[in-house]
């Protein structure tokens, strides 16, 4: 078995669909992560175990250049669906390099809206958050991780680890 990974590089561009409508495009986007709620049992004293199936909060942040239509339709008062692609370069073993595409999906509900910083001479940025009730994310075709908090499926790399807990209900 060889030893060789391919070696994901740097991101070359990136676009944001809001309800299918494109509303960006190179800008900076922070994914949430999967934080457990964890409780603390006795075993040779505390010990924190992850309650898989509880989630902390997971928000997900744009940071987008200039006021313009597509900061304004990011910013609205209701729930709404996210779509970001981006690629990236990969390395082959055989030093020959392509792109790979990648794919979130994102449902959300309102959050905050951006605190603008203007200045003379610079660009003008706002940081837009949301609350993330959905995630999927694709990597060159393949489902990485999806988590629904309202339908209770927490699924990662094809395995769906609410099965047994909603079995039992």
């Amino acid at each position: 078995m060889g030893k060789w990974l391919d070696i994901k590089g740097p991101v070359v561009a990136d676009t944001v669909y809001a309800d299918s409508t494109l509303v960006a495009k190179d800008v900076t986007f922070t994914l949430p992560g999967v934080e457990f709620l964890t409780a603390d049992v006795q075993a040779m004293g505390n010990l924190s175990v992850p309650l898989i199936g509880l989630l902390e909060n997971m928000e997900l942040s744009i940071t987008k250049i200039g006021l313009d239509s597509g900061l304004k339709r990011l910013n609205r008062l209701e729930k709404q669906s996210l779509e970001f692609r981006w690629v990236q370069n990969v390395v082959k073993s055989d030093g020959s390099t392509s792109q790979e595409g990648c794919k979130a999906f994102v449902r959300t509900m309102p959050g905050s809206f951006p605190e603008l910083g203007v200045e003379v001479g610079s660009a003008t940025e706002g940081e837009c958050t949301y609350n993330v009730t959905r995630m999927q994310i694709y990597a060159n075709g393949s489902e990485l991780l999806l988590v629904d908090r309202l339908s209770q499926i927490l699924r990662f790399n094809g395995k769906d680890y609410m099965t047994a807990i909603n079995n039992l209900l």
